[in-house]
């Protein structure tokens, strides 16, 4: 399936999902400024000639809504800034070896769609670094790669204060020509839950 068709199916499920009856209102906090700590795991799969590799990724998440609500109608929503620090970050590479990263995602901005009372879906853009044990992918490649891309996902809010959210990204992994060669992933789906806590 291609990724612009995955995408429109789960926006579509993600506003389906919003639109049914929310009586308490326990996304409060997401409405207005407040602090945000998660953790999270992650795995997704690479696309067409990338499609022998599989990710796997846990860490942890801290950002803040940066802003009140802004917007009209069903496009009202905030600003949200976080950064996630993944220190386990596999790779495995069916043509190579399997290989330990660390990863950093200092910007992972968000639009949160505040209309619901349980359900925010989102839209997100990331763009962050990995550090590998050994060149990927596989070759005279390089061990620091760069990783940009966006993606849909809710938040579920199961009480005030405490949230699960999913997404699913669509990741880019490029050495930015930092090494002799610069295959890359030029294409990959990720898949993501977390745990989050909101602050004042």
């Amino acid at each position: 399936m291609k990724p612009s068709r995955f995408f429109a199916l789960a926006l579509l499920l993600v506003a389906s999902i919003a639109s049914f009856a929310q009586t308490e209102d326990n996304a409060a906090a997401i409405r207005r400024e407040h602090w945000v700590l998660g953790a999270l795991v992650s795995g997704g799969t690479g696309l067409n000639d990338n499609s022998d590799v599989q990710f796997i990724r846990a860490g942890m998440r801290g950002g803040r809504v940066m802003t009140g609500e802004l917007g009209p109608g069903f496009l009202r929503g905030t600003f949200e800034w976080d950064v996630e620090v993944t220190p386990v970050d596999y790779g495995f590479w069916n043509k190579g070896k399997n290989v330990y990263g660390f990863g950093l995602n200092p910007v992972v901005l968000k639009w949160n769609f505040t209309r619901g009372r349980k359900l925010i879906p989102y839209f997100l853009a990331q763009a962050g670094v990995l550090w590998t044990a050994e060149d990927v992918p596989p070759g005279d490649t390089s061990s620091t790669n760069f990783t940009t891309g966006g993606g849909v996902g809710v938040n579920y809010f199961i009480k005030p204060g405490r949230s699960l959210n999913w997404d699913v990204r669509a990741i880019h992994i490029s050495n930015a020509s930092m090494g002799n060669h610069n295959p890359g992933v030029n294409e990959s789906l990720q898949f993501s839950i977390g745990y989050n806590w909101w602050k004042k």
